[in-house]
């Protein structure tokens, strides 16, 4: 059974949708996954499944700005 460290779904939707949500293996599946579609959120699955998922980002303008300063590259 695969392990989700992260979950993608529209911005407009104010609380986490564990059915309605696109789970991603990584940060990175979750971009490829954004650029797809406009205005989505990226929340981090935490591995105690007692713990809430948390929203982790937008992947947006600037949050690509905020990775190329960091890491040297766009998301």
């Amino acid at each position: 059974m695969p392990t989700y460290s992260f979950a993608i779904q529209p911005a407009s939707w104010s609380t986490f949708d564990e059915h309605g949500c696109v789970y991603c293996t990584d940060i990175n599946h979750a971009y490829r996954l954004c650029r797809s579609e406009p205005d989505m959120m990226i929340w981090g699955i935490p591995n105690n499944p007692k713990s809430m998922p948390i929203k982790w980002c937008r992947p947006d303008a600037n949050s690509n700005a905020v990775a190329q300063l960091v890491y040297g590259k766009g998301l």
